[in-house]
Order: C-alpha cells, then structure tokens, then sequence
C-alpha cells in the first residue's frame, strides 16, 4: 500500500509532503519506504513521540529508505536497538 504523510513546517509554513512506499504492519509494529535520507529522518520525526521507538536504516535490495515504527512487542523482543 502507498500513501503520505502531509505535515506543515513550523520554520518555514510550508506543506511537506512524504510519500511512502509499501507500507506494511507486522507483529512488532509497521515499516514503509521513502524516496530519500531526507524523507526518512522527517518521516521518523513525525512518529518521534511513539515510546517504543524507530529506525532508519538504507534497503540495499529496494534501494530506498525504510522507516521502522515498532510498538510494544517490538520493544519486548528488542529489536529497537
């Protein structure tokens, strides 16, 4: 599933538009691709309150971005390190 998130810079007052690519839920949370490192760190940003924490890392077989959004059986098996 693609979708985006649509958020306002407060600095700026500009619209940003983060367009995420195969957004999928499993059993310790979500994760989806963006197009750039940019993208990534201000998609993460917007999850920056969610207690069990993100990831960014780089998807050499995809060659995008993946942004990791883990919930609580996420954090319990650790894999939020």
């Amino acid at each position: 599933m693609n979708t985006k998130i649509i958020t306002k810079n407060k600095a700026t007052k500009k619209t940003e538009v983060i367009n995420q690519y195969d957004v999928e839920k499993v059993d310790w949370g979500f994760h989806f691709f963006v197009d750039n490192e940019m993208c990534a760190y201000k998609a993460c940003y917007q999850y920056r309150n969610n207690k069990y924490g993100t990831r960014v890392e780089w998807a050499e077989g995809a060659q995008k971005w993946l942004v990791t959004v883990f919930n609580e059986r996420g954090a319990a098996c650790g894999l939020n390190r």
